[in-house]
């Protein structure tokens, strides 16, 4: 789909949007939507502001959409798309959005083909844990329920677990996952937040006690003697030869997630509307936004950390695509 052609078809759709969250996605792309500087602004004041000179972004729901409120709050316009086939055909046009958060592995994939976006920064760390009712979940005869077999979630678990002692039932999506959890299908999965915290919650409401019991990040730097906690997984590209362009617009997405508290995570989530974001509510966006491992840090400051979680798909880190 061509820049133009999506904002016609943005208009005509009325800006709906799919909700699912990036990390919790199986990878389809479906709708998309924009999300204003000015959440109030009409779908057609949103569209007209995106062909004009505004910095114009492209991020997926979710975790990565959470980490991008910083860019929207600076007046960036962003659009916020459910799934990777929008994020790959941009990211290989070199006269499209300013920006791009995206899968570090899938634009690094495209670095490759056309050399189109730069990796400026990491801003999501993994936000995977399995959920069960006591820690033991690792044992002969007992299910975890899956998602993301192909994709990163399920690359993450089987490189930390290349002998899971439980049966691993893979499911299409992370709420499928989360539902034959409560369903009693299997007894504990792997999910990613803030859908951890809601499946705890709805066993809560039926009288059934559940919690995180292992935390995959903690077990990554464990496993992979990272400096950082967890992996890189969202990342912002930016046009090439134009990192020092936003320099201005990229510092106030870093203050943005250095000063987030609870408070304000709530009030932006609320302001920008949690559908659009792709996240249940603000309430639970807000009280999982510790565990949902979201900080900036400059790609050039963490390429032992990159390398280390591109080997699982035995990708290295091309010339020329950090930005230094």
């Amino acid at each position: 789909m061509s820049f133009r052609h999506g904002l016609k078809w943005l208009a005509a759709a009325g800006l709906s949007l799919a909700m699912a969250g990036c990390s919790a996605s199986n990878g389809s792309s479906t709708e998309t939507t924009v999300s204003s500087a000015n959440p109030e602004e009409s779908a057609v004041d949103q569209v007209e502001t995106l062909a004009g000179d505004k910095l114009s972004v492209l991020c997926p729901v979710g975790a990565p959409a959470l980490a991008s409120l910083g860019l929207a709050d600076a007046g960036a316009t962003v659009e916020y798309v459910d799934g990777q086939d929008l994020l790959v055909s941009e990211l290989s046009k070199m006269d499209g959005y300013d920006m791009i958060i995206a899968p570090v592995n899938v634009g690094i994939k495209t670095w490759k083909d056309a050399g189109a976006y730069q990796l400026d920064g990491i801003l999501t760390w993994g936000n995977l844990y399995v959920v069960s009712p006591d820690e033991n979940w690792n044992e002969a005869g007992k299910t975890i329920a899956l998602f993301g077999e192909q994709a990163v979630p399920g690359m993450v678990f089987t490189n930390l677990y290349p002998e899971c002692q439980a049966n691993m039932e893979f499911y299409p999506s992370v709420s499928e996952a989360s539902a034959a959890l409560l369903a009693g299908k299997a007894d504990s999965a792997m999910l990613a937040q803030p859908a951890a915290a809601g499946a705890i919650a709805k066993a809560g409401q039926d009288g059934k006690e559940l919690s995180t019991v292992t935390d995959l990040q903690s077990e990554w730097q464990a496993a992979h003697e990272t400096e950082q906690k967890g992996y890189p997984q969202a990342a912002l590209f930016v046009k090439k030869d134009s990192a020092d362009k936003y320099a201005d617009q990229i510092e106030k997405l870093k203050t943005f997630i250095d000063s987030a508290d609870e408070a304000k995570i709530e009030k932006a989530v609320d302001a920008y509307g949690a559908e659009q974001l792709g996240v249940p509510n603000a309430k639970l966006a807000a009280s999982t936004w510790q565990a949902q491992n979201i900080h900036y840090v400059p790609a050039k400051e963490c390429k032992d950390d990159l390398q280390k979680f591109l080997d699982v798909f035995s990708i290295q880190i091309p010339d020329g695509i950090i930005v230094e």
